[in-house]
């Protein structure tokens, strides 16, 4: 596993170091059809982009001794179907230790999605749907059954003032069975989840990001610790034309928080299809 975060750092590092007109390329954020919210590093993004995403971030839970930690390292792609959509998908692995549950690792579900996006003046909004297919590593405890998948809509909207921009969105999680239909149990899971993002370009190169994650199970509290509300502030440090490397934490705001402290480092890629 350590050997995937090798990878992606130095993929990150080799990035800015190689770029020769770090200082003198122009920003894809004010400019590009594709460009005009930065993408989020933890939140759901709003618009709709060319885009590679690659992240590898940690996180842990360390205040008692209900010890948990995640490792997970992944690669998302998004492609745009005109100005207005897009299609998206992505897969992953995770490397997950706690002292009082079983222990795993291994490739996690895999993804896709569609969105749609529209702007109004300094107002966007935008909407879509995720899939998520079954967890492939994660073995069978207790009642949660990682055969089932994972169905994901999302509503949001943005607000751009020049260099500050603001992005907001909320969405559901429930799980459901490989015909879209409640599964045949006694009980299965849903979840609420909102987020907001604001980011600020500076001039020289980089972008300051504020965001926040609230994340609650709809039927009561699953776990001890299911739910979440977490602060992530961070950059996005502008390289080259279509590039960037992006560095956030992760601090738990609330008791009996799912994590309490982590850390992203993510490579985003804008891929020039609109010039």
């Amino acid at each position: 596993m350590k050997s995937l975060y090798t990878i992606l750092l130095s993929f990150g590092l080799l990035s800015i170091f190689s770029t020769g007109e770090l200082l003198a390329a122009p920003s894809f954020v004010s400019s590009g059809k594709n460009a005009y919210l930065p993408y989020p590093v933890w939140g759901q993004s709003i618009g709709v982009y060319n885009i590679i995403v690659m992240n590898a971030d940690a996180a842990d839970y360390s205040r008692s001794p209900d010890y948990e930690r995640t490792r997970t390292a992944s690669l998302n792609g998004e492609l745009k179907l005109g100005n207005y959509f897009s299609v998206s998908g992505g897969y992953g692995y995770v490397d997950q230790y706690a002292t009082k549950a079983t222990s795993w690792s291994g490739w996690d579900r895999w993804k896709a999605g569609l969105k749609s996006f529209y702007r109004f003046g300094i107002l966007s909004i935008g909407a879509g749907v995720s899939v998520y297919g079954p967890a492939v590593s994660q073995p069978w405890t207790g009642e949660r059954n990682p055969n089932w998948l994972l169905l994901r809509p999302q509503v949001g909207f943005a607000l751009d003032f020049g260099k500050t921009k603001f992005q907001a969105y909320g969405l559901y999680e429930r799980e459901t069975d490989s015909h879209f239909q409640d599964p045949i149990q006694d009980k299965f899971y849903r979840y609420m989840e909102a987020g907001a993002t604001l980011s600020y370009e500076t001039d020289w190169r980089v972008i300051l990001l504020l965001e926040t994650t609230y994340r609650a199970a709809v039927e009561g509290t699953i776990s001890q610790r299911s739910d979440a509300f977490n602060l992530h502030p961070g950059v996005q440090i502008l390289v080259g034309e279509n590039s960037r490397i992006a560095i956030s934490a992760l601090f738990g705001l609330r008791e009996n928080n799912t994590y309490d402290r982590g850390i992203r480092i993510g490579y985003q890629y804008i891929l020039p299809l609109d010039e």
